[in-house]
């Protein structure tokens, strides 16, 4: 067992790691990455791609605020050593592999995140009242109106 896991470690170095995280298309996720207390100072990002060559979809050293950039936000909340990335008007390209990243002198230390990108929800309704009869009105993530 100690040689696999001395092997997992080379192949994967600086992985802290992994999570599954479930959108919907036209919808928003907020992925909350952790880190250790001692690197509060460090800048935090997060980066799609392999881990070899991640491009950096969102990166600051702005503590306690967010910061924008595009579809993407990310909050670096200090007092609970985690970082908050949001991702808005998701699509079925958004899936993938992703990485939560803190700068470190070495080996940065990550978080692998597999997003995956589902149909749109339905699950949010709400009743309207017509004229003459009652309807339900679904409201999609990409503010469609279907009346049933």
């Amino acid at each position: 067992m100690k040689i696999i896991w001395t092997f997992t470690l080379l192949m994967f170095p600086g992985v802290v790691s992994t999570m599954n995280v479930t959108g919907y298309s036209g919808g928003r996720v907020t992925i909350t990455c952790k880190y250790d207390e001692g690197y509060k100072i460090n800048a935090k990002y997060f980066c799609k791609g392999q881990q070899s060559n991640c491009s950096d979809l969102i990166k600051t050293n702005e503590k306690d605020k967010w910061v924008d950039s595009g579809r993407f936000s990310l909050y670096d909340n200090t007092s609970s050593a985690v970082f908050n990335v949001a991702i808005r008007d998701l699509s079925q390209g958004d899936s993938g592999t992703y990485y939560c990243g803190t700068d470190r002198g070495g080996i940065d230390l990550y978080t692998e995140v597999k997003l995956n990108i589902t149909g749109r929800d339905h699950s949010r309704t709400r009743p309207f009242k017509g004229m003459q009869e009652e309807c339900l009105f679904i409201v999609s993530a990409d503010d469609e109106v279907q009346v049933q």
